[in-house]
């Protein structure tokens, strides 16, 4: 078991946030490094380290890992949350591919370039409010029919919880800062998904020690 872990990533929730919350679920011991854009952009003898030069990234014992998707399958791992079925694996990744292209369609339509590059601007307010509310009504409903078609009773895999069901919260709940409508009648599955990973401990202490990253849940908002 590894003894010494780190999260490289920016502030805030971000592509680095299942990671955590992954982690906080199992339990896993780790430190959470949050750099600013432009400290990062300085830190030049960092970025050697990491196998692509970018963040999120993840040093275990020492070891530095890249790439978001294999990271939060090693925290998955770590945790406890990645399927023993090969099958019900398979599923698990699939699932989580899914959820992720969601949240590359948004930022797309939310900076002109790689967020956190260098350069990198977000697009005027008003003509990203614009993008993003056309796709919430013409895209997104079947993007999440399809993961309430694959969602189980529960689980979105199998009857026990996994690294799918909380990547899909933090996904879903990415989606209800947009839209607090966005979990309608249409997708109940989704929505108990959702609230069981809302309940557990580990995520409600994480999410009341962080209520900067998380408005929706401030006691005063």
């Amino acid at each position: 078991m590894a003894s010494d872990i780190t999260l490289h990533y920016f502030h805030g929730r971000g592509i680095g946030e299942p990671i955590r919350l992954l982690l906080t679920v199992g339990e896993i011991v780790f430190t959470d490094r949050r750099y600013s854009v432009d400290e990062f952009a300085n830190m030049a003898a960092l970025k050697a380290q990491l196998p692509f030069g970018q963040m999120p990234a993840l040093e275990v014992d020492g070891v530095f890992l890249g790439q978001t998707d294999s990271i939060a399958r090693l925290a998955a791992r770590l945790a406890g949350l990645y399927p023993s079925d090969p099958i019900e694996a398979a599923r698990s990744d699939m699932i989580v591919v899914h959820q992720a292209e969601l949240s590359s369609a948004l930022a797309k339509m939310s900076f002109d370039g790689v967020p956190g590059a260098p350069g990198t601007k977000m697009v005027p307010q008003e003509e990203r409010q614009k993008r993003i509310a056309a796709w919430v009504e013409t895209t997104l409903p079947g993007a999440l029919l399809r993961l309430e078609r694959l969602a189980q009773e529960g689980c979105m895999v199998g009857a026990q919880l996994s690294w799918a069901d909380i990547c899909v919260f933090n996904r879903l709940n990415q989606l209800l800062d947009i839209d607090e409508d966005v979990l309608h009648a249409d997708f109940p599955k989704l929505r108990t998904v959702y609230d069981r990973v809302e309940a557990l401990p580990q995520i409600r202490a994480w999410i009341q020690a962080h209520q900067d990253d998380y408005p929706r849940f401030r006691a005063d908002g």
